[in-house]
């Protein structure tokens, strides 16, 4: 039959080992959440644009029309361009914010 003393250090042990192995699945967790944090923020970017598009019908009938008259080839090539500028934008703004956070 173990110590009362023999009973504590095995639990001081085993706690140590926790911390450890607590400190390690954190590590490992980490690219998963990342993964999940971008999703998360897409999924929220989604929400957002179909709101935006619930409050302003009219935008969808102008999209709609747009596709009508400009044919589908021209089409997906304004809305690629756009798409180029865009990302322009964000890098652009995400390299500004970097340099003017300190």
């Amino acid at each position: 039959m173990a110590t009362l003393s023999e009973i504590h250090l095995r639990r001081g042990r085993l706690q140590e080992r926790i911390a450890v192995q607590r400190a390690s699945l954190s590590g490992a967790a980490q690219p998963i959440r990342r993964a999940l944090d971008a999703t998360d923020s897409a999924v929220a970017g989604v929400r957002v644009g179909v709101a935006y598009l619930k409050r302003r019908p009219w935008v969808v009938g102008a999209l709609a029309t747009a596709l009508v008259v400009l044919k589908g080839k021209r089409v997906f090539r304004v809305v690629r361009r756009g798409f180029i500028v865009w990302r322009t934008w964000v890098s652009l703004r995400d390299s500004l914010r970097d340099v003017l956070a300190f």
